[in-house]
Order: C-alpha cells, then sequence, then structure tokens
C-alpha cells in the first residue's frame, strides 16, 4: 500500500493549532510528517511535535551545513532520536551529495535513523540506492520518476537493512478525491512507495474518506 507523508509549513502563527494539526494527521495514520521550506528551526519544530505525536515518523531536513561541524550534527540527531522513540528520519537535500554526506549517513546509522536522500535525476537517486534508505523524487511527474528510478536497484533490491527502499514523490494537493485516487494510482505505478502531500484544510477529510463519495468537509485541518 502507498504511504502517505504530510508536508507541515515551518512558519506558523498559532503554536496550539500547529501542534493540533500534527496530533490530528498522525491520528489519521499518516506515515510520516515532513516539513517545508523555509521558516522556523527544523529540529525544534520536530522535537515539539515529537512530544504530541506517537505514530509517524518525523523526518528531518539536512542540509550540506548541517554536516560541517560533525560533533553537534551527531548531537542533534542522536536528541532527536531519543525524543521521538526512534521515529525520526533524515531526508538529505539534494545540493547536499558529496563528499560529506557519507559522513552524516554514518551518524545517522549509529543513532538508528533511517535516511531518505532528494534526488534531482538518475546520478542522485543512484546515489541513494548505494548510500541511502530510500529516495524523494524533486519531480512530481510518474515519467520522471520511471526515468529516475529506470537502471538503478529496484525498490526492495536496494541495500536497505531490513526494510524496503522507501521511492517517495512529492505531489501538489489535489483538487478532489477523484485526482486523489489517479496521482496515487500512477505514482505506485510508476515505482513509488510513498507520496508526500502538503498541509492543506481539506487533507485530513481525503485521509479518512479518500476513497468515499460523501462530503465530509467538517473535518478540515485547524490553519495556523
Amino acid at each position: 500500500m502507498l504511504k502517505i507523508g504530510v508536508r507541515l509549513p515551518r512558519r506558523f502563527e498559532d503554536t496550539g493549532e500547529y501542534l493540533a494539526d500534527a496530533r490530528a494527521l498522525d491520528a489519521a495514520g499518516v506515515d510520516s510528517l515532513w516539513l517545508g521550506g523555509d521558516g522556523y528551526e527544523p529540529w525544534l519544530l520536530l522535537a515539539s511535535i515529537a512530544a504530541v505525536t506517537g505514530q509517524a515518523r518525523l523526518v528531518a531536513p539536512v542540509t550540506a551545513a548541517d554536516g560541517s561541524v560533525p560533533a553537534a550534527f551527531d548531537t542533534r540527531v542522536a536528541t532527536l532520536a531519543q525524543l521521538s522513540r526512534r521515529r525520526s528520519v533524515l531526508s538529505v537535500a539534494a545540493a547536499a551529495h558529496g563528499n560529506g554526506v557519507e559522513a552524516m549517513i554514518g551518524a545517522a546509522r549509529r543513532a538508528g535513523h533511517r535516511v531518505i536522500l532528494e534526488t534531482a535525476g538518475r546520478k542522485q537517486a543512484q546515489t541513494a540506492a548505494r548510500l541511502a534508505d530510500g529516495l524523494v523524487s524533486l519531480d512530481e511527474s510518474p515519467e520522471h520518476l520511471r526515468a529516475a528510478l529506470d537502471g538503478i536497484a529496484r525498490p526492495g533490491e536496494a541495500p536497505a537493512p531490513a526494510e524496503r527502499f522507501e521511492v517517495w514523490a512529492r505531489i501538489a494537493m489535489p483538487a478532489d478525491r477523484e485526482s486523489w485516487r489517479r496521482m496515487r494510482d500512477e505514482l505506485e505505478s510508476a515505482g513509488a512507495t510513498g507520496v508526500i502531500v502538503p498541509a492543506d484544510p481539506r487533507l485530513l477529510d481525503l485521509l479518512r474518506n479518500g476513497d468515499e463519495e460523501e462530503d465530509r468537509s467538517d473535518l478540515g485541518l485547524a490553519q495556523g
């Protein structure tokens, strides 16, 4: 079954509503909570989210700058792993691929994290298949994902310990239930094992009733 990840913003107005959204998504059964682009400090945000959730994995965005001070990075990784009860995952930005990425992956492994690499093409997808536990495609089209995966170790055959190799695709918020079904089907057919969708007032209804026809818009997420 295709996993569902949700991308939370890193800026918000009301802290209570923001954490309530994270808790509601966790209760709705999402696989993982990811963070968006610029905003508040991601490691502190994830520590707060860890305190109000219990099931969803928490995905920390990692850049090249994070690995520039190895001791500090090791401490952050180990702390988040402890606070989240080993639910944390590292997502390494495409721009951070290079000589330092293996050291960051080593720190993640020591703390019990899985590591997912962002990929902008086949070469970076090959790096992810060789070093990491999964990849995130930066292009949401099924065709691009299929092309990036072509010729690399297939999901389940990659050198990921114990668990299946993860292939994530970022998608826009679907307009309705039919497009939600279609996007999931097309990306799963292309090789995705999960999709990452931005948080939206309609999302909780789609997650709980995504393949049902009745209107449940009263279950929308609070928005900060």
